[in-house]
């Protein structure tokens, strides 16, 4: 009975992930600003750490999450003072804590020059957003948009690594996670999709022993599909540090 309560947001609720949404992204965008080769990951985590907290987030449900190169093709790493090398993509995971509830966001950038395959599993992670966030509307059930991305997914699964769950319900959470637990977009889910729902879409592509690609927007589902509440630009930035 809580979790059917707690999975469809309020208005109230709605404006606290909007607030948190616009926090966690000043956190990502002043991180990003201090990518560089030579740079460490804690650099990185430290500087998107510093810009949440003085834009008004509370205490994370979940620090700051940056890892780089072949670190990020392992699920669930986290920085540990690695050095970023030339033309490294560079992996976060942010999500700003706003009266304990959280909008996460994954950004990816690139310390130099993107390569055409990081370009080409961008657009495969854009293309994979679209189609859940188009199945994200009211009466479709949680598998109808599984099902969606998995169509988009098929031709890739034998080079990247996928975690298998395309989104998860966030709202009021305490560490150690900011996942809220009451809903999750995967395969044999067959709940349906309500207005007012929000949902993590965390898409990131792995390909194992080498780097990967993560961007994702936090979702809010209307009438018409899933709108985001984050606003990720999907796009790889190029850092120099110059």
């Amino acid at each position: 009975m809580l979790d059917r309560i707690r999975i469809v947001k309020s208005e109230a609720e709605l404006a606290c992930l909007r607030e948190s949404a616009r926090i966690t992204s000043r956190g990502l965008a002043a991180a990003i600003e201090v990518i560089a080769p030579g740079m460490t990951d804690n650099d990185v985590a430290a500087e998107g750490a510093r810009a949440m907290l003085a834009a008004g987030s509370e205490f994370m449900s979940m620090q700051p999450i940056v890892t780089t190169g072949r670190r990020i093709s392992v699920i669930h790493m986290n920085h540990q003072r690695h050095r970023i090398e030339s033309d490294e993509p560079v992996f976060l995971e942010f999500g700003s804590s706003f009266r304990r509830y959280t909008a996460p966001m994954m950004r990816t950038a690139v310390a130099g020059r993107a390569s055409g395959e990081m370009q080409a599993l961008r657009d495969v992670c854009r293309a994979l957003f679209e189609a859940l966030s188009g199945a994200m509307h009211p009466g479709n059930t949680f598998d109808d948009a599984a099902r969606a991305a998995e169509s988009v997914l098929a031709p890739h699964v034998d080079r990247v690594f996928f975690s298998g769950v395309f989104g998860y319900a966030v709202g009021a959470q305490f560490p150690p996670s900011w996942v809220e637990g009451s809903g999750y977009i995967a395969r044999g889910q067959q709940r349906e999709f309500e207005a007012g729902m929000v949902f993590h879409l965390p898409l990131c592509l792995r390909v194992p022993g080498e780097w990967g690609v993560g961007i994702s927007d936090t979702v809010q589902v209307t009438p018409k599909g899933g709108v985001p509440i984050t606003d990720n630009d999907w796009q790889l930035r190029e850092r120099s540090g110059s």
